[in-house]
């Protein structure tokens, strides 16, 4: 992959996922989700993890960088936690719920991989494992949202 387009090309597959998969009245009301779970939560992510603790470190992944953390590799996480929101309040089958909150992690996982192997990024004293764990963690936890804003009411008929 050329040098610093990996963010712009996740950044485009994640949005094109989106378009196709949410209809834009769910968009407009899955934003702010999109903002905060997605956009917010990958700022402090990456500037912990690869700033404050050394966890990772990301080589020439993004054209734009601030203070390490690559900006439209963060920004892509929007357009993820919009398909994922709008997934979960689709579906109310147990099944598919566990598929989705699943589904979402390993994909995280897989880039980490694909990047690992590019040498895009490094892990130092952290593992996929650890990836996969904090990504459904985070996940989780916007499903949790989700459910507390009675934002789910498909779980209701579980």
């Amino acid at each position: 992959m050329s040098a610093n387009l990996a963010g712009l090309t996740i950044l485009l597959l994640t949005s094109i996922i989106m378009v196709f998969i949410v209809p834009t009245e769910k968009f407009k009301e899955l934003w702010k989700l999109g903002l905060v779970g997605g956009l917010v939560i990958a700022l402090i992510l990456v500037y912990l993890m690869q700033n404050v603790w050394g966890f990772w470190t990301f080589k020439h992944v993004d054209i734009i960088n601030i203070a390490g953390i690559p900006i439209l590799l963060s920004v892509a996480w929007i357009p993820s936690v919009i398909t994922f929101g709008y997934l979960m309040t689709k579906y109310h089958e147990i099944t598919l719920i566990g598929v989705i909150l699943f589904v979402f992690p390993l994909s995280a996982v897989a880039v980490h991989y694909i990047f690992i192997q590019l040498g895009l990024l490094q892990y130092s004293h952290w593992n996929l494992l650890y990836t996969f764990l904090i990504s459904l963690g985070i996940h989780i936890g916007l499903a949790t949202y989700l459910y507390m804003s009675d934002q789910l009411p498909n779980l209701a008929k579980i």
